[in-house]
């Protein structure tokens, strides 16, 4: 999941960041990822149930078409329904920071690498991905530390099946079993700390904040 709020955070800032010149372009696109913010995250989730369920939109274009012969079985409530959402909810988190990073890229280093003869690639690789790296670290301390504790998601899209920390703590909770799910608890966020910091150490965090 992380990994791919990555590739589709890092891709849409890049495209914000050098392939729209006007500033006032740039703000306005940023604005409209904020959106779907508009709306609550159980609104954003339920809204994919009449897309993937087993009579939803997609299956019924799919079987229309001749795609599959029966509707798809682990479109909801499976794995991939659980990723899709979590990565359509928290994706935002990851865009902000990266296109903060790559905005400040100054372009004639990107101009240099191509007149040095670099492929596009090469810049991308050498000189972008390096330089947003700090984007990349504060993107991704965001999207896992919200992830970490997340159960409402996993228990709508998931249909109740998937079991992840945060589910594990609310089903003591609902038990009444206080003790067990502070000691989750406790295990979760040093689980969290630990990664933060990891994270942490690749980059001065508090400076680029």
């Amino acid at each position: 999941m992380w990994a791919a709020t990555l590739i589709i955070g890092f891709t849409i800032a890049y495209f914000l960041a050098f392939h729209v010149r006007s500033k006032t372009w740039q703000i306005v696109l940023s604005l409209v990822c904020t959106i779907p913010f508009w709306t609550s995250n159980v609104i954003r989730m339920i809204a994919w149930i009449p897309l993937l369920g087993r009579n939803g939109l997609v299956n019924k274009g799919l079987v229309g078409a001749g795609v599959v012969d029966k509707p798809i079985e682990w479109l909801l409530y499976s794995d991939f329904s659980v990723i899709l959402a979590l990565v359509h909810l928290f994706t935002f988190f990851m865009v902000i920071p990266i296109f903060n990073s790559m905005v400040r890229i100054d372009k004639s280093l990107i101009e240099a690498a191509y007149d040095a003869g670099a492929t596009g690639w090469q810049t991308l690789w050498n000189v972008v991905v390096p330089l947003s790296k700090p984007g990349i670290v504060i993107g991704s301390i965001f999207v896992v530390t919200i992830v970490m504790g997340d159960f409402v998601t996993i228990g709508v899209m998931g249909g109740q099946q998937i079991a992840s920390a945060g589910k594990v703590i609310e089903t003591h909770l609902n038990a009444l079993q206080f003790p067990v799910a502070a000691a989750h608890a406790v295990i979760l966020l040093g689980v969290t700390l630990m990664i933060i910091a990891t994270l942490s150490k690749l980059v001065d965090v508090r400076k680029e904040l």
